[in-house]
């Protein structure tokens, strides 16, 4: 049975998603810069965090569920959906009032941001097999290194020069030009769907996505890492995960299939992810703060100081997913990505009040490359570990962690920071070192080499052709 009965327009898709993607990246980060503003607009400071906070909660836990979503009402109307979602909070996060009404428009766009950015990678599994799309992964993970230099210049320069609403207002016509691209063009059939949705998982996976989100989401700001809320947020997430886990375990539709977790690749893909997450969160909130209180220059340079890093990364991801593409070469791909990650992670900590913009760049040009050539990697790994029924919600579950991942190496940063942040270099960029070789060990899990086959790009996967997980990859020694 063929999954698409004929070729679609492969450019015409991957705009569609590369806008779509880029968008819901941009507005994380659009709105730090911003906020300042947008308080003092409001007349309120008393819940400044809470714009960030029930953004961050909503789209996690969106990413999760996606996969489960997409297998029951299929991926271009759960992609479509999550579209006109973010547009229509957006309208309204602009139109808000006050800092609280502001906070609940973003919670709603939250939930409309995470189904876009699984959604993307979700459609992608669909539509290419695995060596296609890694040169396609490569292009489309460039947006989030892209989203992250664009999005805080646009907040700064929006809100000065046309007023914060346009910080919101600014995502209509791209989600308008997103959705007609994707209803256009996206195919819509799939091959492996789902007649029922696991609610009882849901609202268990809600239980552990909420408390887990604001234990570290919240830690620096509302609490310390060493206070009672902390812990407890985190034993209630532990209880969660026991129950999900109970319910989960012998369930043919799980939102969280408990199988995932004997495979050795699936582990693998997970760690990678949130290991490569967690150092570009700690690099993007060191760099900017480094050149403004070590090197004392403006916010603005700041900002701009980020662009060696981000350049790295799309090239580094691009680059990553095009040798992929052509050697299929999983495993070496994502060891040399860690080794370059952890020798940016290395001159790093060698940074000083003395060092000049120039070793800066380059140093933080070295950690982006290492991030960028594993971001590929870490789905396509996911996807790769399971049978293609699976292929969405090991897409959700492996953009879940690496969320996570960034959440809590932004978090991590801050702690070891502290005030002295500057000073405090070193123990910050060990921490990425460790990650960079947590990153090489796993990557022995990931298959050594991917097979190509024949379908030429743009023409349709099918589903009982080999692109079964088993037929796909040559597996790695242990791995299940």
């Amino acid at each position: 049975m063929d999954t698409y009965e004929k070729p679609f327009p492969t450019g015409a898709v991957l705009a569609g998603l590369a806008l779509s993607l880029f968008m819901a990246a941009l507005d994380a980060t659009i709105v730090s810069t911003a906020m300042p503003r947008i308080a003092g607009s409001l007349n309120s400071f008393d819940h400044y965090t809470w714009p960030f906070t029930t953004y961050l909660l909503t789209c996690t836990l969106a990413t999760l569920l996606c996969g489960a979503c997409s297998a029951r009402f299929g991926h271009k109307r759960v992609f479509a959906c999550g579209i006109t979602v973010f547009a229509v909070a957006s309208a309204c996060c602009a139109l808000s009032s006050s800092l609280d009404v502001l906070s609940a428009w973003r919670a709603v766009q939250g939930i409309g941001g995470g189904l876009v950015e699984a959604g993307v990678f979700i459609a992608m599994a669909e539509l290419f097999e695995p060596r296609v799309r890694g040169k396609y992964m490569g292009i489309l993970s460039s947006m989030y290194g892209l989203a992250s230099v664009a999005g805080p210049l646009a907040g700064g320069l929006i809100a000065d020069l046309a007023g914060w609403h346009w910080i919101f207002l600014i995502n209509l016509p791209l989600s308008v030009v997103a959705l007609v691209l994707v209803v256009r063009f996206l195919p819509g059939k799939q091959a492996h769907a789902s007649r029922s949705f696991d609610v009882s998982g849901a609202v268990c996976a809600t239980g552990v996505v909420v408390p887990l989100t604001l234990a570290f989401s919240l830690t620096g700001s509302a609490f310390s890492w060493w206070s009672a809320p902390f812990f407890g947020l985190l034993g209630l997430a532990g209880v969660m995960v026991l129950v999900l886990a109970l319910v989960e375990r012998n369930r043919e539709h799980a939102i969280v299939p408990v199988s995932f977790f004997r495979r050795a690749q699936m582990n693998g893909a997970i760690a990678l992810g949130f290991c490569a997450q967690f150092v570009l969160l700690v690099g993007v909130m060191f760099v900017p703060r480094f050149v403004q209180e070590g090197l004392g220059l403006s916010s603005t340079a700041s900002a701009l100081a980020t662009i060696p890093l981000t350049l790295a990364l799309v090239v580094g991801s691009t680059l990553a997913g095009r040798v992929f593409g052509a050697n299929g070469r999983m495993r070496s791909i994502s060891r040399i990505g860690f080794v370059v990650l952890g020798a940016g992670a290395l001159l790093l900590c060698l940074v000083t009040r003395t060092t000049g913009t120039v070793q800066l760049a380059c140093s933080s040009a070295v950690l982006g490359f290492g991030i960028g050539a594993n971001m590929p990697m870490t789905n396509i790994a996911a996807q790769t570990a399971v049978e293609p029924r699976d292929m969405g919600k090991a897409t959700s579950l492996s953009l879940f962690f690496r969320g996570l991942g960034g959440t809590v190496g932004s978090a991590a940063c801050g702690a070891v920071a502290g005030a002295s942040f500057v000073d405090n270099a070193l123990p910050v960029f060990a921490l990425c070192i460790a990650a960079a070789a947590v990153g090489v060990a796993m990557s022995w899990t990931l298959p050594r080499h991917i097979e190509r086959r024949g379908a030429p790009q743009g023409t349709p996967n099918r589903a009982d052709g080999p692109t079964r997980a088993c037929e796909a990859v040559q597996p790695a020694e242990g791995a299940n």
